[in-house]
C-alpha cells in the first residue's frame, strides 16, 4: 500500500513539473490589451466644415504694378478622412460675397463695390447664373491636395499646396494655396489689352476648419 502511495505521489509531482514548464499551471490569465490605432488613424470619418470658422482669401494682379485681393465666405463644405489623410469632400464657396480688401479698391478714383459689381458680371464670375463655386477632393498625399474647381460652369483638376493640416478625432484643420488660370474657366475681361493687364492666374488661400 505504501509502495502505491509513493508511485502516486510521484506521478503527481511528475505531472505538475511537466505543466509548470509548458505554462500551464496558472489559471490566471492576463489583462494587458494589445494597442489599438485610433479612430483618426485607422477608421474612416466625415466632418462638416465650419463656415464661420473657415476663411477664403483671393489675390489677382493688374499689370504687375498691383493687384486687388480679398476674401469671400465659404457657404458649406464636408471632408471625409481615413488612416490619417483626407479621403474626399467638398467645399462650396459663396460667390454672391466677394469682398476686397486693397487699398487700391478704395482710392478716391475707385470703389470698393464698384470692383465687386465687375467682378460679379460675364466678364469673370458670372455670379447671377453661377452664385456658387466648389472644389471637390479626389486624394491627398503629403502635403498635395488634388481635386476638382468648379467655377461658372467649368470643372478642372487643380493642387492646393497645403502648408499645414491636422486630422484628429475632433476634426479637421488645413491652410493651403490654390492657384488657377482664369482662362480655364470663361474668365475673361473683354478688353482691348486684356492679356497685357490682366494676370490670368488668381491665387486662392483655403483656411478650412471642420468637425463633427
Amino acid at each position: 500500500m505504501k509502495s502505491s502511495q509513493l508511485k502516486n505521489l510521484g506521478l503527481v509531482i511528475l505531472v505538475t513539473i511537466f505543466l509548470s514548464a509548458c505554462g500551464g499551471g496558472s489559471t490566471e490569465q492576463s489583462t494587458e490589451e494589445a494597442p489599438t490605432e485610433s479612430s483618426t488613424s485607422a477608421e474612416a470619418a466625415e466632418y462638416s466644415v465650419d463656415n464661420s470658422a473657415s476663411k477664403v482669401a483671393w489675390k489677382g494682379e493688374v499689370a504687375g504694378v498691383y493687384g486687388h485681393n480679398g476674401v469671400i465666405d465659404v457657404k458649406e463644405g464636408t471632408i471625409k478622412t481615413a488612416s490619417g489623410k483626407i479621403t474626399g469632400g467638398a467645399i462650396v464657396i459663396d460667390m454672391t460675397t466677394i469682398q476686397p480688401l486693397d487699398s487700391a479698391s478704395y482710392s478716391e478714383e475707385n470703389s470698393a463695390q464698384d470692383l465687386v459689381n465687375h467682378l460679379s458680371t460675364g466678364d469673370f464670375f458670372l455670379v447671377e447664373e453661377y452664385p456658387t463655386a466648389s472644389f471637390t477632393i479626389k486624394s491627398h498625399s503629403g502635403n498635395k491636395l488634388v481635386g476638382d474647381l468648379s467655377i461658372r460652369g467649368n470643372t478642372n483638376e487643380e493642387t492646393v499646396e497645403l502648408s499645414s493640416i491636422s486630422i484628429d478625432e475632433n476634426g479637421v484643420t488645413g491652410e493651403g494655396v490654390l492657384v488657377f488660370n482664369r482662362q480655364d474657366y470663361e474668365v475673361k475681361w473683354e478688353h482691348y489689352v486684356e492679356d497685357y493687364v490682366l494676370s490670368d492666374y488668381i491665387e486662392i488661400t483655403l483656411n478650412i476648419v471642420a468637425k463633427k
